[in-house]
């Protein structure tokens, strides 16, 4: 009669199911410790990132005054502003005529003699303003000579002789009075353009 081994066969299920159920367990076990894991690492950094947000808070509460101050003094430029360029437009005029006055030095004819100098003559702010000179030459050439070194100078345009008369200065001398006008470039008031003024509206 044949006998058949049963208790082998359940032994050896039973070890394979054991088997199944440690690898089982391992598995669930180390993913057990990776989630901790993860939840760990999750908590150090919030940790961080909230000692971080109180470091920069910190540093804003430090910086608060400095930028209040920092503020005050942008709104003192902008009042400050149109001084600054009320100074830079003096600055500039002051230059041009000392340039202006430095050329007509070192340029009048000798033998022409200036004796009035008017500006700012102008009707239209639109317009540049005007320079006149009065004087006196010993010829109408030197007055033709003035004028013609007035136009070399580059802030003089259309230059202009208003009058020429001869004056008698004595009994034998006699010399030629004149009076010579300019405009002055650059002086003209610039007008608010059509777009500024009707975004203004």
């Amino acid at each position: 009669m044949a006998v058949i081994n049963l208790i082998a066969q359940e032994q050896q299920l039973k070890r394979t199911t054991e088997r199944k159920v440690r690898l089982l367990g391992m598995g669930w076990l180390l993913v057990a410790t990776l989630v901790v894991l993860a939840w760990g690492g999750l908590l150090l950094y919030a940790g961080a990132l909230t000692q971080q947000q109180a470091q920069i808070e910190e540093q804003m509460v430090k910086l608060r005054p400095t930028l209040q101050q920092l503020q005050q003094t942008q709104a003192e430029l902008r009042t400050l502003q149109p001084l600054v360029e009320t100074l830079r437009n003096a600055h500039k005029d002051t230059r041009r005529w000392q340039q202006l006055f430095h050329h007509l030095s070192q340029h009048t004819p000798e033998g022409c003699f200036l004796t009035g100098v008017e500006l700012g003559k102008r009707t239209d702010p639109k317009q540049p303003m005007e320079i006149t000179l009065k004087g006196i030459a010993q010829t109408q050439q030197l007055v033709g000579e003035l004028m013609l070194r007035l136009n070399q100078h580059p802030e003089l345009e259309r230059i202009r002789l208003d009058y020429s008369q001869e004056r008698a200065l004595g009994e034998q001398l006699s010399a030629v009075e004149f009076q010579i006008s300019a405009l002055i470039k650059g002086t003209a008031q610039a007008t608010p353009s059509k777009e500024g003024q009707s975004g203004t509206q």
